[in-house]
């Protein structure tokens, strides 16, 4: 599936470049520093050296449905950390990593013209976070306490991305539905979503045969495909 890797020192955003260069599907381009580090919703990701920055770029047509995509591929991260690590980690719906209540991952997959562009950012060996999210963010090495080899991550996460998206290309979301639901924060927690100007709050009770939200609301059972979800707090 991944057929060129391409590691800069610095660049606007991995994402950009596979969006603007002529490069075939099966390219991997990494970074060891953004300067337009990109999240969901036009949020900017925070990109400091010692991170794991890259996005790879497929052909949309080879898969049944992209509205999955983000938790299959966060799926994948997840276990790919938990077999080299040791340590648990929990996704947050629909795009998210996170170890305890702190952010270490985020996943973004965008259409653009005839690509799919996948991008990924993974905290990594960095000591210190900057003040405006350290307190809802951690790294590798703030978990595990020491620092990692980031060829070796990649080179083992491309390869679980690979055999999951190969499983999800041939067989759909139903074989990962299950196996993303047992490691889903929140699920019978009461939620807020956020999504456009509306704000849903309700019961999180799982996720849909799509990868949508599913949230049991004062007007019944309903499907979320896209939103921010979080604890309701009120």
């Amino acid at each position: 599936m991944f057929t060129t890797l391409l590691w800069l020192k610095e660049t606007d955003s991995t994402q950009k470049r596979l969006k603007e260069w002529n490069v075939k599907y099966g390219a991997v381009i990494v970074a060891d520093y953004q300067t337009q580090g990109k999240g969901r919703l036009g949020r900017k990701w925070i990109s400091q050296e010692g991170g794991l920055y890259f996005s790879f770029l497929e052909n949309p047509n080879n898969f049944p449905s992209l509205i999955e995509m983000p938790l299959v591929v966060g799926y994948s991260i997840a276990t790919s950390l938990e077999k080299l690590t040791g340590v648990s980690f929990s996704l947050k719906w629909p795009n998210d990593i996170y170890y305890r209540n702190k952010k270490l991952s985020g996943i973004l997959c965008e259409l653009y013209k005839n690509k799919l562009v996948v991008g990924i950012g993974i905290n990594v060996n960095q000591k210190n976070l900057p003040e405006a999210i350290k307190d809802r963010a951690t790294t590798l090495r703030l978990i595990t306490g020491k620092e990692w080899d980031r060829r070796e991550l990649l080179l083992k996460i491309l390869e679980n991305i690979e055999k999951d998206l190969e499983l999800f290309r041939k067989r759909g979301f139903k074989v990962f539905k299950e196996k993303i639901e047992k490691k889903l924060s929140f699920i019978g927690e009461e939620v807020k979503l956020i999504g456009g100007e509306e704000e849903i709050r309700g019961k999180f009770i799982g996720i849909s045969t799509r990868g949508g939200a599913l949230i049991l609301t004062d007007r019944g059972l309903r499907e979320f495909l896209s939103g921010d979800l979080s604890l309701r707090k009120s």
